[in-house]
């Protein structure tokens, strides 16, 4: 009997622990009773919990469900917003008040959560100074420039401070703790003496230690990192992209094997995996800079194409799919695609026996007012162009014969007009042409220069191109 009721004991703490595996509560002084919403932090993003109204000042979130660590938050409409942080323990109490969130605030169940919100007040103080500088320093550029530098010194000691902040909650924590992994994160980079004074020196080496160790401060094993604001771990990630992909967009093949070392750091946590191959996608899917396709087509190709993640879903994989398709034989630097298409006269024109200095190409739809417009700005600057050696190919992406026939000879359209009758090129395929019009320009090898520039640019877009050839063809000159 005594086994028997130790059993059932054991049984029934254990249901009761799994009915309540998250249980928070709070209690907010001269809180109005609204609706408050409880969420996460997800990056840039976050996603919402769950809402429950404040009846008395209080409000009990609670569920079956364990939560992953992270940082949540909770929203009192329609302007406050309070952080706090879950670990292991998710049992706890919060009080606050309405007049003074986070002055007022203490949480009770772990010291942890009571250490960020402590380090959260010493930031909230560092912050509102800052602020009153960047104000002041705003102010001042315009009337008093010469204080500048007084300003930027105090908002530097600030920042400083803001570090040491950081270092001392984070040394008051256990390194197991999900608090001290996120300070790992907003201690900042500390760089060895030896390393620093290659700045200038070996600035290669220098660029080099940053890239290898940018890193190191993440846990990939703690994926709760990333239900964190986006200053945290996203910040991490996009200034990693920046700094050591982006700029070798002169050469981008050089930045491959940097895209593989962030991808191996998630090779044993799928969350991670998924949320950076995901950012990677969207990050160079279109990107200012059309050189870093490149990056997105290599990503695709590396992991995705050979071996489909788990996570990925057929629907998402297909749409990825269509996408970089219309892409990946139209990337800038690339050598484009022959076409050898007839005109109305049923005469053939080859792209790549097109003698000109530049050739541009235009993939068109009369039914398209956008089109049409992009016809008319191009057909006012025809004459320029040409005087630049510059010949239009433009194709027909429908079959609408008599109307295209009908526009061009209405509006007198003197270049090269094509079209494919019988569908025989796969143009759709080599030049994106889901999306109208589209605007490809090519040297006299046949590479691509630039695509999707706005008609209106092409003459000043040429223009500096010569000028910024003929200048390399004088220092050339000059050297030797």
């Amino acid at each position: 009997m005594k086994v028997k009721y130790i059993l059932i004991s054991f049984l029934v703490l254990f249901f009761v622990n799994e009915i309540r595996a998250y249980d928070i509560k709070i209690e907010i002084e001269n809180c109005p009773e609204y609706y408050v919403f409880f969420g996460k932090h997800r990056g840039p993003d976050f996603e919402i919990i769950d809402s429950l109204p404040v009846k008395n000042n209080f409000v009990n979130f609670k569920s079956p469900g364990k939560l992953e660590h992270g940082v949540y938050f909770v929203v009192i409409p329609p302007q406050t917003r309070f952080d706090f942080i879950i670990d292991e323990v998710q049992d706890f109490s919060i009080k606050t008040n309405m007049y003074n969130i986070l002055g007022d605030m203490q949480i009770k169940g772990d010291e942890e959560y009571s250490l960020f919100v402590n380090m959260q007040k010493e930031i909230a103080k560092i912050n509102k100074i800052r602020t009153q500088l960047e104000v002041q320093s705003e102010f001042y550029k315009n009337f008093q420039p010469d204080t500048i530098p007084f300003i930027k010194k105090e908002i530097d000691s600030l920042n400083l401070l803001q570090q040491n902040v950081y270092k001392k909650y984070r040394s008051q924590t256990n390194p197991e703790k999900f608090l001290n992994k996120i300070l790992a994160i907003l201690e900042g980079f500390e760089v060895p003496d030896s390393i620093s004074v290659l700045v200038y020196t070996n600035p290669q080496k220098h660029f080099d230690y940053y890239k290898t160790h940018w890193l190191d401060r993440v846990d990939f094993s703690e994926s709760g990192l990333l239900n964190t604001p986006a200053f945290v771990f996203h910040k991490l990630l996009e200034d990693y992209c920046f700094y050591f992909l982006d700029t070798k967009a002169n050469n981008i093949e050089t930045a491959f094997a940097d895209v593989d070392t962030l991808v191996h750091k998630t090779k044993n946590d799928i969350n991670f995996n998924q949320y950076i191959l995901s950012y990677l996608i969207s990050r160079y899917e279109n990107p200012k800079d059309l050189r870093l396709e490149r990056l997105l087509v290599y990503v695709y190709r590396t992991y995705f194409l050979a071996n489909p993640p788990q996570w990925l879903d057929e629907r998402a994989f297909s749409i990825m799919k269509f996408r970089i398709e219309a892409i990946q034989y139209n990337l800038i630097g690339s050598v484009a695609k022959d076409l050898n298409l007839p005109d109305i006269n049923g005469n053939f024109h080859s792209i790549h026996k097109m003698p000109n200095k530049y050739k541009l190409l235009l993939f068109w739809e009369p039914d398209c007012d956008i089109c049409n417009e992009t016809a008319f700005i191009l057909q006012s600057s025809y004459y320029k162009l040409r005087e630049l050696d510059v010949e239009i190919y433009a194709v027909l992406i429908n079959s609408e014969n008599d109307e295209w026939q009908e526009f061009i000879e209405e509006n007198a359209i003197e270049w090269i007009n094509v079209h494919d009758p019988k569908n025989e090129t796969n143009f759709e395929k080599y030049y994106g042409t889901y999306k109208t019009p589209r605007l490809f320009l090519l040297n006299n090898e046949n590479i691509i220069l630039a695509k999707d520039i706005k008609a209106e640019s092409i003459y000043d877009y040429i223009n500096t191109l010569n000028k910024q050839n003929k200048s390399s063809n004088s220092r050339f000159i000059h050297y030797f």
